[in-house]
């Protein structure tokens, strides 16, 4: 197999038998593929696995690997993003990338009290909770870059949000907080943790609870829980989604940084 090529490749793939192929092979082929691939795109399995079919995130290093980078998408591929620093953006109409998202990043200090009691009905969450976080997650997002793709299936969007709330609440975050109610779990925030700097990760409240105060208690959570233990409490959030840059400015957080996220499908009028 050490002499197949992409076109090769594409041909095997294309095939109706495909799947009486041995599973080895496939493997190959994929394999071979994906190392002759730009190094920049990088294949995301999370995706790949929700949306059933190979996505990638191309990570341009410089505004010079903007140029061809259309040329340079792998032949698998189905859905690519791109996200770059909005000074950027005059160069992407000589794409094919959609814009989807303009993502505004904050920051601040967590908090310098003593005390780590946290806001009234939040507690830290055990992996019990994960399938009750997975069913807020897939009901509450609507800023996100999927739901806002309109060439992306809703419930395809939604299904990846609840599978990476549960993902987070089942052990791959640093600390998530769920507030609970009469018995009841009304949201979630998941923070992950690399040295000195803790990043809300996904956060989430149940859309008939929305309103109420519920996200900002789940936020005090995270700057309480992280006193003494970072310098630094980051955010990610959509410059639309002006509920949320409202809470996060009331507590204390400063805008650093802004992205815009693009999007490549190869037919960019057929929803995936």
């Amino acid at each position: 197999l050490i002499w197949l090529d992409l076109k090769f490749y594409s041909f095997i793939m294309s095939l109706s038998l495909v799947e009486n192929l041995p599973f080895e092979v496939l493997l190959k082929c994929q394999k071979i593929l994906l190392s002759m691939n730009d190094k920049n795109f990088i294949l995301q399995n999370f995706d790949s696995q929700i949306f059933g079919y190979p996505v990638y995130a191309y990570q341009p290093n410089s505004v010079l690997d903007i140029e061809n980078v259309d040329a340079k998408i792998p032949k698998d591929a189905v859905l690519v993003s791109m996200r770059t620093p909005k000074s950027w953006t005059h160069l992407m109409p000589k794409t094919e990338f959609r814009e989807i998202e303009c993502l505004v990043i904050m920051e601040r200090p967590p908090e310098k009290s003593t005390s780590n009691e946290l806001p009234a009905n939040v507690r830290i969450c055990s992996k019990a909770d994960a399938p009750a976080c997975k069913l807020i997650a897939a009901d509450c997002f609507q800023h996100d870059r999927y739901h806002k793709d309109p060439m992306i299936d809703d419930q395809i969007a939604a299904a990846g949000k609840a599978q990476w709330a549960f993902n987070n609440v089942s052990g791959r975050c640093d600390a998530s907080f769920v507030i609970e109610i009469d018995n009841e779990i009304l949201g979630f925030n998941s923070c992950l943790k690399n040295k000195n700097t803790a990043t809300i990760d996904l956060i989430g409240v149940s859309p008939s609870h929305q309103g109420r105060g519920l996200g900002r208690r789940l936020v005090e959570a995270a700057l309480i829980h992280y006193t003494n233990k970072v310098q630094l409490v980051k955010v990610g959030t959509q410059r639309d989604n002006h509920a949320s840059i409202s809470i996060y400015k009331s507590l204390g957080f400063q805008e650093i940084e802004e992205y815009v996220t693009y999007h490549w499908t190869p037919n960019q009028n057929e929803k995936r």
